[in-house]
């Protein structure tokens, strides 16, 4: 595997076009802050959860990766820094590729990383939530963005066979602490999932599970799809409201934008391998 493309963001992101063996396209991104490096590395080829925002699921699925192509990508980020944190937050649904994932993790925890350091992100897949529980000690992040069945299903397809109440039970069996929150992820789209009412129904909807930390991302606009960014007052009442009913709550420093290699605009198009290829 190699690096087909890199394009450097105005904020410091850089973004790969990662080519597989096979000649299949992967996109990684390396984020860089003042006191850390980050690797958000793929999982699968495409996905095949078809959340509404994101444009990785408008590609649907090919196939999963090896733990050796996961690894792959953080060995060819490393040149550029050393890789403080990894998050499972690339292409794909990470627990859609179960194995591969735990195998990939574990070689990280070989090579250093504390499990603090490692984080695997779902839209929720409860069976493979526990079983990541008692197979890792890593972080768990949930792709909640809804606080009801009825809105979430429309955002998250898999809610129809994996509702809420489903995937709650299966986090609350995690083995969440202190220093090991689970973290919510909760893209703030206008006028779909933002209001008040929204906020407060989060807030009563999250004090079932101890640990909790809320991380809400403004929508990333993606070509193609029909959904806006809040204004920032918006995204502040709703932090603020959550903050007011007990949560931990940021709101993620959006990083990449311009390069397309922020959350939900990861997207390898027939287009987009001949022109970085060639």
């Amino acid at each position: 595997m190699e690096i087909a493309h890199e394009s450097i963001a105005s904020d410091g992101t850089r973004k790969f076009l990662v080519k597989l063996d096979d000649g299949r396209f992967v996109e990684s991104v390396l984020i860089i802050h003042k006191r850390t490096i980050c690797a958000c590395l793929s999982s699968q080829v495409g996905c095949a959860m078809k959340c509404a925002f994101c444009a990785t699921g408008k590609m649907g699925f090919t196939r999963n990766l090896t733990s050796d192509e996961i690894i792959g990508q953080f060995d060819l980020m490393s040149g550029h820094g050393k890789i403080t944190n990894v998050v499972f937050m690339g292409m794909g649904e990470p627990l859609h590729n179960y194995q591969n994932v735990v195998d990939a993790v574990n070689i990280l925890r070989k090579r250093g990383l504390s499990w603090q350091k490692i984080t695997v992100s779902t839209v929720g897949i409860p069976d493979k939530i526990r079983a990541l529980g008692k197979d890792t000690q890593c972080k768990l992040a949930l792709s909640l963005h809804a606080p009801n069945d009825e809105l979430r299903q429309k955002i998250v397809p898999l809610n129809a066979k994996y509702p809420i109440a489903d995937v709650f039970a299966a986090c609350k069996d995690y083995p969440l602490r202190k220093k090991n929150e689970l973290m919510i992820e909760y893209v703030l789209i206008d006028g779909v999932n933002d209001s008040p009412e929204n906020a407060k129904e989060l807030g009563i909807l999250l004090k079932q599970v101890p640990f909790v930390v809320v991380n809400l991302i403004p929508y990333n606009p993606v070509t193609g799809i029909a959904f806006s960014r809040p204004q920032k007052e918006k995204c502040e009442a709703f932090k603020q409201a959550l903050i007011d009913a007990g949560f931990k709550t940021i709101i993620r420093t959006t990083k990449g934008i311009d390069s397309n290699a922020a959350c939900g605009m990861l997207s390898v198009s027939k287009e987009k391998q001949i022109i970085n290829v060639s």
